[in-house]
């Protein structure tokens, strides 16, 4: 304690301010900035690094822009890429297609598909734009293949969403006015689960 106190140690471990939290009868939000990271996360070899939230994630929606305003992106804390080279982006959860799994609300680190260098296989789970001449939309599903055609599959709690959409073979020139496109590959969903009420 004495070396926190002193400066000496900038970055305690989570036990030691629990600890001090617990020892001065205070709660920890009021130890910690809600922005602190007060160590890196269990497996990581590397640092925490800022990926920006550029949209959402909603199957059935259609939108004329994909990506949101400046005013409304953030930032997550995500782990170093386990591509190198890979262009990741992170879009947040809005929709139910894949509710057994993901929970609305959460945020996707993903890595964009770059045909011979990231390609999507059976039983990744994609993030897939569908376009209808100016709308589009972005959707989450599970990339499967049933032998002749990939297919993308939800997994979801509600039936509208139980229809398998048949997308033949995915490729860099499988774009067109009404086509269906896989962006990326999902890594991991991130949910911010302690909150604070006042």
């Amino acid at each position: 304690m004495r070396d926190i106190i002193r400066g000496k140690s900038a970055n305690p471990q989570l036990e030691t301010v629990l600890g001090l939290a617990k020892a001065l009868d205070m709660d920890i939000a009021q130890l910690v900035p809600s922005t602190a990271t007060l160590m890196p996360r269990v497996g990581m070899t590397g640092g925490v690094e800022q990926l920006e939230v550029v949209g959402a994630v909603a199957a059935g929606v259609w939108r004329e822009q994909t990506d949101w305003a400046a005013e409304d992106r953030y930032f997550i804390e995500v782990g170093p890429n386990p591509v190198a080279g890979g262009e990741r982006f992170a879009l947040r959860m809005e929709g139910h297609s894949m509710d057994k799994i993901i929970a609305p609300g959460s945020d996707l680190e993903c890595l964009r598909v770059s045909y011979g260098f990231v390609e999507p296989q059976p039983g990744d789970i994609v993030i897939v734009q569908r376009d209808r001449h100016d709308l589009h939309e972005l959707t989450c599903k599970r990339l499967d293949h049933d032998g002749t055609n990939f297919i993308l599959r939800a997994e979801s709690t509600r039936a509208e969403f139980q229809e398998p959409i048949v997308i033949g073979n995915p490729d860099e020139d499988n774009h067109d006015d009404e086509g269906v496109n896989i962006i990326g590959i999902v890594l991991r969903s991130h949910q911010n689960l302690f909150q604070r009420r006042r």
